[in-house]
C-alpha cells in the first residue's frame, strides 16, 4: 500500500507539499485490526490519529441508562481520533472495527511535528474537529444501514442456492449503484488459481488479495461477497470483509448450528447479521427459530423462486433505501390511511415496512399481508360499516362493549397468521396500563396484538397478557414513530389522523374554574366518547414537532371533523385523504434527488 498516496488523497494532507508528505509517510504506521477488535476504549490516552484505508470503524458512547449510543461510523478515506488528539484529552468513546480494517496511524509526535512545520495541516484538522463537534449526536440507525458498502452472503446450511441469491441481490443493488458480485471464480480469474483460498496469514499473497479488494471498494458502491456452505478460507474472508452479513436459510430445514454458524459463533465479528428465509408459501420453521440460531437482528422472507418483488424489497431494506409507513390511531379517521396507500400504489412507490397504532395497526396489518387499496377498503367496510362488529354492548363495569364480535372478526381477517411470517415487516403498539409503558409487538399472533392495539379504555375491555392489562397504543403514542426510526431501513412516511382541535370549551377569561358538567350549552359538542377518543389518540405539540422534523414526509390528514364512530363517513374520509396525499406526494417527489419508485433506471453493475 502506498501510504504517501493515501495521505495525499485525504483532505487533511492534500495541501502539503511533496517533501512534507514524504516525511509524514515515512514515519506513519500501517496497522490492521480484525472485525470486533477495539481501536481504543473510553478513558485511554489519545496518542494517535487514524486514517481508514479500508474497512469500517464504529464509534459508540457510554449510556448509563441503556445500551451504548452509536455516535457514528467511519469508512475508507475518513479519520478517527483527531478530536481528542487536538484537545489532548483521553478518549470519551469506544471505537471498534465492524469488519477487518486497515489504517494508517500517525502518532502524536508525528502529528505535532507536522503541524509545527506545516500550519496548513492544523487548519484543516481544526475545521474537521469543528464539523465533528457540531455533529456529535447519536447517529440515526438509517445512516448506519445506508453507509453499508460490503455484504457477505453465506448459506446457513448445505443445500441453499447461495449463488442464485447473491446474483439476484447484486442485480437489484446494481439498479441504483455500481455493484460487483465476488465469488471464488471471479477472484481467481483476476488474480490467479488458488488466490481465493489465501488465508490471513498468507504474507504477500494476502496483501495482494487485500489490496485488490480495496481497489474494488473504490470502484464500486456495493460489493456482494458470495461464500459457501463451509467456513473455508474464502468464506471466512467474505464474513470478515462484510459491513453487513446476510445468512440464507430454508424455512423447510430444521434450525441447527451448521459449520458456518459455529464459526460465526466463535468469532467476535461486530457486523450486523440478518437472515434471509427462503420459503414456498408456507414455512415449516419460523424466521424467529432461525434468527436465534443465526444471531440475526431481523429476518426477511423471500420466496424460493426469488421473485423480483421479494428481492427488490430485501435490497432496499438492507441498503437503507426502503419506504416505511407509520399509521397513527384515530378511529374512523383511520380510514384516511387507505387514501394514502392508494396514492402510493398508483405511483409505483413500494411499501417495505409498516407500523401502526389502534386503527392504524389494523390498516398496517392488512398492508403487511399484501392487500392493495381496493382490498383494504372492502375488508374495512365489511368490518366497520356493514358488519357492525362493534355493537355488542355490555354496559359492564369494565367497558361499553364486550368486543367479542370484533375479536372474532379479527380472527376471520388474519386467521392464525403470525407477525413474523408476514412478508412485509410489521409492528403495532399497545399500552401496558399496568406498567405505564408502550409495548411494541413485532412477533406473535397478528389478530391478538392488533386487537390489543385497538382496545380503547372505557370502550373495549383491556387485553390481559401475563397478568398485565394492555390497551390502545394511542394512549401513550398515537403516532408510533420511534420503532420505525430505530428500524432505520429507509424513508419514513407518517399518516397522522390524531388531531382534534375542538376539544375545548369557549368561556369568558374570568369564568370560574368548574366541572365540565356545569358548563352547560358551551360543552354541547362534547361527550364521553369524544373525550375517551381524544385520550386514546393524544399527541403532544412537542411530539408532533419532533416527528415533523425527523420523518421524511408527514401527512396531517384533513379529517379533524370526523368522530371516532363515524364509520358511515368511510368513503368521504378516503376521498379527502387520497387527494391530500396525491398533492403531498407530488410535492415530495419533486423535491427528491433520488428515486423512490419501485422501477428505477439502474447504474452499472457486473453480474457475470
Amino acid at each position: 500500500m502506498d501510504i504517501q498516496a493515501a495521505l495525499k488523497a485525504n483532505a487533511l494532507f492534500r495541501d502539503l507539499d511533496r517533501r512534507a508528505l514524504r516525511a509524514a509517510a515515512a514515519r506513519a504506521e500501517w496497522i490492521e485490526i480484525g472485525g470486533g477488535e477495539y481501536l481504543f476504549r473510553v478513558g485511554q490516552p489519545s496518542d494517535a490519529l487514524y486514517l481508514i484505508v479500508n474497512g469500517r470503524i464504529r464509534v459508540v458512547g457510554t449510556n448509563a441508562d441503556g445500551p451504548p449510543l452509536m455516535l457514528g461510523e467511519v469508512g475508507a478515506g475518513d479519520t478517527v481520533g483527531e478530536i481528542t488528539l487536538v484537545t489532548a484529552e483521553r478518549h470519551t468513546a469506544d471505537a471498534y472495527a465492524l469488519r477487518d480494517t486497515a489504517m494508517i496511524r500517525l502518532s502524536r509526535e508525528v502529528f505535532d511535528d507536522l503541524v509545527v512545520r506545516h500550519p496548513t495541516a492544523m487548519l484543516q484538522v481544526t475545521r474537521l474537529v469543528v464539523a465533528r463537534l457540531r455533529a456529535v449526536t447519536p447517529a440515526p440507525e438509517r445512516e448506519s444501514v445506508r453507509s453499508t458498502r460490503t455484504y457477505a452472503v453465506v448459506p446457513a446450511h448445505p443445500g441453499v442456492d447461495v449463488a442464485a441469491f447473491a446474483h439476484a441481490l447484486s442485480a437489484e443493488l446494481g439498479r441504483v449503484a455500481a455493484t460487483l458480485r465476488l465469488d471464488v471464480a471471479r477472484v481467481e480469474q483476476a488474480l490467479g488459481e488458488g488466490m481465493a483460498a489465501t488465508d490471513f496469514g498468507g504474507g504477500d499473497r494476502h496483501r495482494r488479495l487485500t489490496g485488490w479488494l480495496t481497489q474494488l471498494e473504490d470502484r464500486y458502491r456495493y460489493l456482494v461477497y458470495q461464500g459457501s456452505a463451509a467456513p473455508d478460507a474464502w468464506t471466512r474472508r467474505c464474513l470478515r470483509q462484510a459491513d453487513r452479513i446476510l445468512v440464507v436459510a430454508s424455512a423447510d430445514q430444521r434450525p441447527f448450528v451448521s459449520r458456518n454458524l459455529a464459526w460465526l459463533g466463535e468469532q467476535n465479528l461486530r457486523a450486523p447479521r440478518e437472515l434471509a428465509l427462503l420459503h414456498d408459501g408456507d414455512a415449516r420453521y419460523s424466521g424467529l427459530a432461525w434468527r436465534e440460531r443465526v444471531g440475526a437482528d431481523i429476518h426477511h422472507r423471500v420466496e424460493r423462486t426469488l421473485p423480483p418483488r421479494d428481492i427488490a424489497r430485501l435490497a432496499r431494506l438492507v441498503s437503507g433505501r426502503g419506504v416505511c409507513l407509520v399509521l397513527g390511531g384515530g378511529g374512523a379517521r383511520g380510514f384516511a390511511h387507505v387514501g394514502l396507500v392508494r396514492a402510493l400504489q398508483e405511483r409505483g412507490i413500494p411499501i417495505d415496512a409498516v407500523g401502526g397504532t389502534s386503527m392504524g395497526a389494523m390498516v398496517a396489518a392488512l398492508v403487511a399481508m399484501g392487500y392493495d387499496a381496493h382490498e383494504l377498503l372492502a375488508r374495512l367496510r365489511a368490518t366497520f360499516v356493514t358488519g357492525k362488529f362493534l355493537n355488542d354492548y355490555s354496559l359492564s363495569r369494565i367497558s361499553l362493549i364486550s368486543a367479542q364480535k370484533f375479536h372474532r372478526q379479527l380472527r376471520v381477517l388474519f386467521g392464525e397468521r403470525r407477525i413474523e411470517d408476514l412478508d412485509i415487516p410489521f409492528y403495532c403498539l399497545s399500552t401496558n396500563l399496568t406498567r405505564g409503558t408502550p409495548m411494541v409487538h413485532d412477533s406473535g399472533a397478528l389478530a391478538t396484538w392488533v386487537g390489543a392495539s385497538m382496545a380503547v379504555p372505557g370502550i373495549a375491555p383491556p387485553i390481559v397478557h401475563q397478568g398485565d392489562l394492555l390497551v390502545d397504543g394511542g394512549l401513550l403514542s398515537a403516532i408510533p414513530f420511534e420503532p420505525m426510526a430505530a428500524f432505520g431501513r429507509g424513508r419514513i412516511i407518517v399518516s397522522d389522523v390524531s388531531r382534534e382541535p375542538n376539544l375545548r370549551v369557549d368561556t369568558a377569561e374570568d369564568a370560574q374554574t368548574t366541572s365540565l358538567l356545569s358548563v352547560g350549552a358551551a360543552a354541547r359538542h362534547l361527550n364521553m366518547f369524544k373525550i375517551l377518543f381524544h385520550t386514546a389518540t393524544l399527541t403532544s405539540e412537542r411530539e408532533s414537532r419532533d416527528i415533523d422534523s425527523r420523518a421524511d414526509l408527514v401527512l396531517h390528514m384533513p379529517v379533524s371533523d370526523v368522530s371516532m364512530f363515524d364509520w358511515d363517513e368511510m368513503d368521504e374520509v378516503v376521498y379527502r385523504a387520497y387527494h391530500h396525499a396525491d398533492q403531498m406526494l407530488d410535492e415530495w417527489l419533486a423535491d427528491r434527488d433520488e428515486p423512490v419508485r419501485e422501477r428505477v433506471l439502474g447504474n452499472r453493475s457486473d453480474q457475470r
